[in-house]
């Protein structure tokens, strides 16, 4: 794997490499003795560094345009990444609005078969109202005795009130206080009509 030069080194190089090139050449040029080549030719004759310097065909690409480069690379890099982030987001809000509408509806679901179940329940506790209705109170004491508070509750709120009162009577003391105390639900504050 290359290991990539720090800006600054490679500029430094960059300046050194060229200034040893300019003085080698000047030098050259104008002492070519200094480099043990014979001057066949007076310094009169000798051209110019102006016209011994040619124009390079290929230029070599500037620190500047370099940095230009990876700039340019960087910002396209740093737009990649924030088209990808607002996809990201983009999906992230569709998923928590997908998830509130799947709660919505469960919620829906759960409200409905709520309401089914108390519509069951009522109706179930409505047929036993009607069928103690026409018992003997001590009877139906007996078998709500046996009941949880809550539920010989409604049931004696389903029924008609003198035959609920004549069942409280016949109830022990105790169980008809806790029957009075119990809370009244959603099924407890519905009356036969």
């Amino acid at each position: 794997m290359s290991r990539r030069l720090p800006l600054s080194v490679a500029l430094l190089l960059l300046l050194l490499v060229l200034g040893s090139t300019t003085v080698v050449v000047v030098f050259a040029l104008l002492r070519p003795d200094w480099l043990g080549r014979s001057t066949g030719k007076s310094i009169a004759d000798t051209s110019t560094v102006s016209d011994t310097v040619q124009v390079d065909s290929l230029p070599l690409p500037s620190p500047w345009e370099e940095l230009e480069q990876q700039l340019r690379t960087m910002e396209q890099q740093l737009g990649r990444l924030r088209d990808s982030l607002q996809r990201v987001h983009a999906y992230s809000d569709s998923l928590q609005r997908e998830l509130q509408a799947q709660q919505q509806r469960f919620e829906l679901e759960r409200r409905r078969r709520e309401a089914q179940l108390d519509s069951v329940r009522l109706e179930h506790y409505r047929a036993f109202a009607r069928i103690y209705n026409s018992a003997p109170p001590e009877e139906v004491a007996r078998i709500l005795q046996q009941l949880p508070p809550r539920s010989a509750a409604v049931l004696l709120r389903q029924m008609n009130p003198r035959q609920a009162a004549r069942v409280i009577a016949a109830l022990p003391a105790a169980y008809a206080a806790e029957l009075v105390q119990a809370p009244a639900d959603s099924l407890a504050q519905s009356r036969l009509p």
